[in-house]
């Protein structure tokens, strides 16, 4: 009759295994296409030293696209509030270039990398959100 309990034991820690495994590939994915899409923006910054293109504007649009998909699926694995502040540098973003604000812009872009960066490093998963 034990032998029952540990198998059932070890199913759950296996199954929630899995979860965070899910969990820190799913929240990896979206922060780094984020990081990507800042990038790509800083090139293109670095090439035409202006924000009036069709190329930056594409850019602009290609990183709130990945974000907004990426951000629905975020909010079932983290605190909403814990990642609401790279939705709101990234709408500042739209702002500054339709204002051709170059300033700005890098200030928000490094922004949202430091963001991603720094979320990357505590919502990963751990021995501790197993247990």
């Amino acid at each position: 009759m034990k032998v029952f309990h540990y198998i059932n034991f070890g199913i759950i820690f296996l199954f929630l295994v899995a979860i965070c495994v899910i969990e820190d590939v799913v929240v990896n994915n979206s922060l780094t296409q984020t990081q990507y899409d800042c990038f790509q923006i800083e090139r293109q910054l670095e090439r035409d030293e202006t924000l009036n293109s069709m190329q930056m504007a594409l850019l602009v649009d290609n990183l709130e696209y990945h974000w907004d998909n990426n951000e629905s699926s975020l909010c079932y694995l983290v605190n909403h509030k814990s990642i609401q502040e790279i939705g709101m540098e990234i709408s500042k973003i739209k702002s500054y270039v339709a204002n051709n604000d170059v300033e700005a812009l890098k200030v928000s872009i490094e922004t949202i990398k430091y963001c991603c960066h720094s979320y990357l490093h505590f919502m990963g998963a751990s021995v501790h959100n197993i247990l």
